[in-house]
């Protein structure tokens, strides 16, 4: 009897121990920058509202996938992507000259982002100890356009596109729900975006440099096309000018 004890408590620590070692403890990513400069720019009263971002995910995996922690921790990750994204195109916005609105604006700055996340070659296999597995291909790509629109005239936009994808194709290999494996010793899934299944953290790491990457690229492609106040103050005072010698129907007086 007493052997029989002895067995069971063996096999119930090294059940706690394979729970206990099945996980990684994996940050998300930071999108804050490293240091935030402090910059006094003079306000050329030019109101601009920064409209809240638009996420569309195209998604083509399979049905393992949509439950699988990677999956989790990117829809996380798209939160705070959104997130900070917003935050920190106001302080582009603010950076160029322009005034913060919430409300009525002379100017507003829009933003789709859709986010392509793809899955092929999925294949899946069971364990006797640990439970079923899917093996497969992770593709992610991201797009962006940015429409900075003016408000008196809808018509006059300046477009900011950002594109980003992984260099190629993630080799992933995800544990899923399943009636196989042995009791103590099945897989447990993760349900945790920061507690990764052991063997996914180099797909983990490089999903965060894609997400990381096309951050920066949007904000540096929205800091390079997005017009300085005071280039549009110069542009209003041509135009206005420009009116002061056309009559009410449209026809240039010369005198």
């Amino acid at each position: 009897m007493k052997k029989y004890f002895f067995a069971f408590v063996a096999l119930f620590f090294a059940a706690c121990v394979h729970t206990s070692s099945e996980f990684v403890n994996v940050s998300l990513p930071s999108f804050k920058p490293q240091e935030q400069a402090q910059v006094d720019v003079p306000s050329s009263g030019i109101r601009v509202a920064v409209r809240a971002l638009e996420v569309e995910q195209n998604n083509n995996y399979s049905d393992d996938f949509e439950n699988s922690i990677l999956r989790i921790r990117m829809q996380k990750e798209a939160e705070l992507l959104k997130q900070n994204l917003e935050e920190q195109m106001r302080v582009v916005v603010g950076l160029k000259g322009y005034e913060l609105s919430e409300g009525v604006a002379d100017y507003n700055l829009v933003g789709l982002i859709k986010i392509y996340i793809d899955e092929k070659e999925a294949k899946r296999a069971d364990e006797w100890l640990s439970g079923s597995y899917v093996a497969s291909k992770l593709g992610l790509k991201f797009e962006a356009r940015l429409d900075f629109i003016d408000a008196h005239n809808p018509q006059n936009v300046t477009n900011i596109t950002s594109n980003t994808k992984l260099d190629s194709w993630i080799d992933i290999n995800y544990p899923v729900k399943s009636d196989g494996g042995l009791g103590p010793f099945k897989t447990t899934l993760s349900t945790v975006p920061t507690q990764i299944n052991k063997g996914l953290e180099r797909p983990a790491f490089e999903i965060d440099k894609a997400f990381i990457a096309f951050y920066k690229n949007t904000l540096n492609s929205l800091n390079a096309h997005l017009p300085a106040a005071e280039n549009m103050q110069k542009t209003n005072a041509d135009y206005n000018e420009f009116k002061g010698g056309v009559d009410g129907d449209g026809v240039e007086i010369f005198e």
